[in-house]
């Protein structure tokens, strides 16, 4: 990308919409920086574009890639920063400055915001902007022992492994998620939106799984796993994942029938079985939600993954 872009559209232009034809180009250049948060996968930053709703954009910028949203309505036009931009070094934090001076000057757009920020990034941002950026939000991931889990081993896990057996008496089918199963997939989607209600926080994920659903095979089987379970034939859950890391998982999506008691508990247990291969498995954060904390609870998370969302001002 040119670095004198002068005008948003001109920024818009020389930037590229992420589809899933640039996941071999945006790999590559996210392994090397070797970051363990969730909003690291590949897949998911693919599926939270929205577009034209909202629009995430890829461009490099010199030896600086940056991924961005582009958010435009009929009252409001505004830009900011998915992740910071990598590698973040002296020469990426001067590119970010300019690129917050070029939003202030065409959307008189005060500040900037990065939605997902590691704590190690937080503290070189810190340090370069001083008290122009501001932290918005504070969240933590679990973060999940994958052998552990697997094992349901020792009095801690007595809830985890009691939703395991009574499911397990149900004689669920697990299998691979293949594209003929994808329209009762969406049908399961379509119902569990339904029955938990669009107002609660948690149903932000919505779009993002309905998109995935809708491209999922233009995903490679190295990049996106995905998991059905079905009891009496009829599909009661489905899940998605795949690798941050070599050593970290993403659990990306798990969708379920609400009304099977300890149905979510065992297929986050069933795909951590398939997730043998890594050492841990980041399970997002809870988003706040203490329902959603207490279940999560139940697999016994070892640590946690800081991150933040803060805001730069011009």
């Amino acid at each position: 990308m040119k670095y004198k872009v002068t005008t948003i559209p001109e920024l818009l232009n020389e930037s590229y919409l992420l589809v899933p034809e640039l996941i071999t180009s945006i790999k590559s250049v996210i392994q090397k920086i070797n970051k363990e948060s969730w909003v690291y996968f590949i897949p998911f930053l693919l599926t939270y574009n929205l577009y034209p709703k909202r629009s995430l954009y890829y461009a490099d910028i010199f030896d600086t890639t940056i991924v961005f949203q582009h958010i435009k309505n009929n009252t409001n036009e505004r830009i900011d920063f998915v992740i910071p931009p990598f590698p973040l070094n002296s020469q990426s934090l001067k590119s970010l400055d300019v690129f917050i001076q070029l939003v202030k000057d065409q959307l008189d757009q005060d500040s900037i915001r990065i939605l997902w920020v590691d704590k190690l990034d937080k503290n070189s941002l810190a340090e370069y902007f001083g008290n122009r950026l501001t932290i918005e939000k504070e969240e933590t991931e679990y973060l999940y022992d994958v052998k552990s889990v697997i094992s349901m081993d020792g009095p801690s896990f007595k809830d985890l492994r009691k939703s395991v057996n009574k499911v397990k008496k149900q004689f669920p089918e697990f299998k691979k998620m293949e594209y003929e199963d994808l329209d009762e997939a969406m049908e399961l989607l379509k119902n569990w939106r339904k029955v938990q209600g669009r107002k609660n926080d948690f149903l932000l994920d919505w779009g993002y799984t309905k998109k995935a659903l809708m491209i999922f095979k233009e995903f490679s089987n190295e990049d996106l796993y995905a998991w059905c379970i079905k009891i009496d034939n009829k599909m009661v859950g489905f899940a998605m994942a795949g690798p941050i890391t070599k050593d970290v998982a993403n659990f990306f999506i798990i969708k379920t029938d609400i009304d099977i008691s300890g149905l979510s508990l065992y297929l986050r247990w069933r795909v951590l079985r398939e997730l043998k291969e890594f050492s841990i498995v980041n399970d997002a954060s809870d988003l706040g939600i203490q329902g959603l904390k207490q279940h999560k609870m139940k697999l016994r998370p070892f640590d946690y993954n800081t991150v933040f969302t803060v805001s730069i001002k011009s």
